[in-house]
């Protein structure tokens, strides 16, 4: 039983509740002196599995683009929105960058 409430609490603590869409187009980017070091990106369509702190209606995911991995997510995240490319995008589970929408933790395109 403890293992079962031990496997519980780390599930809750991570991306047992991240949202993932397998077919999307970006459609929107956000970056900007307002957003800080963040970008922010808008879908169609949107996820249906969302985690409880996702509730910004504007925007889906958020990145931070200052460090190494977010320079290269950035420019896949360009790529793809010129392009018009169908992507794989999945979140974190967490909205620790922005308060209200979910952090991106990969993008795939496709």
């Amino acid at each position: 039983m403890k293992k079962l409430a031990l496997v519980m609490m780390a599930c809750f603590a991570s991306s047992c509740f991240a949202s993932s869409i397998n077919t999307t187009k970006i459609t929107r980017v956000l970056v900007g002196p307002g957003v800080g070091k963040n970008v922010m990106l808008t879908i169609s369509p949107r996820p249906t599995n969302l985690p409880d702190c996702q509730t910004n209606q504007g925007y889906n995911y958020v990145f931070d683009g200052t460090t190494e991995v977010g320079k290269m997510t950035l420019g896949a995240v360009l790529t793809a929105y010129a392009a018009k490319s169908n992507v794989w995008l999945g979140g974190t589970g967490s909205c620790s960058l922005y308060n209200t929408i979910e952090n991106l933790k990969h993008i795939v395109i496709k």
